[in-house]
């Protein structure tokens, strides 16, 4: 049998900002959001308005990331906690790229951040008692990656994400059923409350066009 002892511990977290020419845009949101149609969407909007753009994602399309999608599918069984471990790997050799566009004064967006390692973490932590302690220790792997000048949250139910993916047609990742993305959105629910001056919430539910409008709107 596995015993653990229990520590009170207080702590804050210090996320890095920066003052590049540069601006960095995350889109967050659970699977089926509309997310990455977002992105792609505010990617050829911000070029058409004669803006220095990059679009990325994570995970990212280097090795570190290719390996991290192989796990999501399903082909290659890790324990939840080691996703973290890769998650930050990625996450180190996206951070080189980020600071090279921003320096060139781009504007980035990016389809998903580090926001969604801890809202996608929590949801593997069924047997952990204190979520607060564990989705702050989570941020704290995180806070030394730059952080979004700002995050779009595309709000949408678990139901409505999961009947979108359903309608994909595409195999389903680990995390894209009822359960975990009920947990999910538990996830990012604690996020909203606790840093509410770091995200924009956008009602995802609605047509697409009228997402674009309101992300367009606030930037």
């Amino acid at each position: 049998m596995i015993k653990s002892n229990k520590y009170h511990i207080e702590f804050d977290i210090e996320f890095l900002t920066h003052n590049y020419p540069g601006k960095l845009i995350a889109i967050e949101g659970i699977d089926g959001s509309g997310k990455t149609t977002q992105a792609k969407i505010l990617c050829k909007k911000l070029k058409g308005m004669g803006h220095k753009v990059h679009c990325t994602k994570e995970p990212t399309s280097q090795p570190t990331g290719k390996f991290i999608r192989k796990v999501l599918s399903g082909e290659i069984p890790v324990p939840p906690v080691a996703i973290q471990y890769l998650y930050g790997a990625d996450r180190a050799v996206h951070q080189i790229e980020l600071v090279k566009y921003l320096k060139q004064g781009y504007y980035i967006i990016t389809d998903r951040y580090f926001w969604s390692s801890v809202a996608y973490g929590t949801s593997d932590m069924d047997t952990v008692d204190d979520y607060f302690l564990v989705a702050f220790s989570m941020l704290s792997f995180y806070n030394r990656f730059l952080k979004p000048d700002i995050t779009f949250y595309l709000k949408v139910s678990p139901k409505v994400g999961e009947k979108r993916v359903e309608e994909m047609g595409k195999k389903k990742e680990i995390y894209e059923n009822m359960e975990k993305l009920t947990k999910i959105t538990k996830g990012y629910d604690f996020l909203l409350k606790k840093f509410p001056r770091e995200f924009r919430i956008i009602n995802g539910e609605q047509p697409v066009e009228k997402v674009t409008k309101d992300i367009l709107t606030h930037l």
